[in-house]
C-alpha cells in the first residue's frame, strides 16, 4: 500500500490515536518497532518526511487485522513462530559464548 496517499499520524499522533491499554497508551518507541521489527512477523507501514516518521490510520487498522488474522491460524508445532527462532538464535549464541568463557577459565 502506498500510506501517502492516507490519513498521516506522526507516531506521536498514532499513540493518541490509538485505545489505552491497562491505564496507558501505546508508546511511541513501541510503534517505532512495531515499523522497524514488526509484531509476530507483522510490519506497521511507515514513512519517513525528512526526520519525521509518520504511519497512517489506514496502516494501522491493516496492522491490527494481520495480527487479528494469526490469531485464527491453528498452532503448528513444526512451523514456530517468527519470533520464537530469533530467541532460540539469540541462546544459541548465548551458551556458545558461555562454553567458550567456561574453556578459557579452564573448566
Amino acid at each position: 500500500m502506498n500510506i501517502g496517499q492516507e490519513t498521516m499520524l506522526s507516531l506521536a499522533e498514532a499513540s493518541k490515536a490509538l485505545p489505552t491499554f491497562r491505564g496507558g497508551r501505546v508508546h511511541v518507541s513501541t510503534l517505532w518497532r512495531w515499523c522497524r521489527k514488526g509484531c509476530k512477523g507483522v510490519r506497521l507501514e511507515y514513512g519517513r518526511l525528512g526526520a519525521r516518521i509518520v504511519t497512517s490510520e489506514e496502516a494501522l487498522g491493516r496492522f491490527m487485522r494481520a495480527l487479528a488474522a494469526l490469531d485464527e491460524q491453528p498452532l503448528s508445532a513444526s512451523a514456530p513462530a517468527r519470533h520464537l527462532k530469533r530467541r532460540d538464535a539469540q541462546r544459541t549464541t548465548e551458551i556458545g559464548r558461555a562454553d567458550a568463557m567456561l574453556q578459557r577459565e579452564g573448566f
